[in-house]
């Protein structure tokens, strides 16, 4: 690998990228970035019934079903939280 990479795609690439010296500053970040959105987690507005035609739409706002946190495979916002709080050189993501 090259340099820092364009996508973080699942949380083994930020395992392999907190035990790189060179990345895990800019990795420990990206875990911030992740857990602030995981605060400010945004709403889903979605259609119960009626139509856009008659003007009638009933709706509902629930929480984002899949947040970032979730896309990566974290199983919660707790291991986020205790991810980004514990020593980088000392903890592996999946307790390895």
């Amino acid at each position: 690998m090259k340099g820092y990479p364009k996508h973080i795609n699942i949380k083994r690439d930020l395992d392999n990228l907190l035990a790189m010296p060179e990345f895990k500053a800019r990795a420990l970040a990206e875990l911030k970035r992740i857990q602030a959105l995981a605060v400010a987690e945004a709403t889903v507005t979605r259609v119960i019934s009626g139509s856009d035609e008659t003007n009638d739409l009933v709706t509902e706002q629930i929480p984002n079903p899949s947040p970032r946190w979730k896309q990566l495979g974290f199983k919660d916002k707790k291991e986020l939280d205790n991810l980004v709080t514990a020593d980088a050189t000392e903890v592996k993501i999946d307790g390895k």
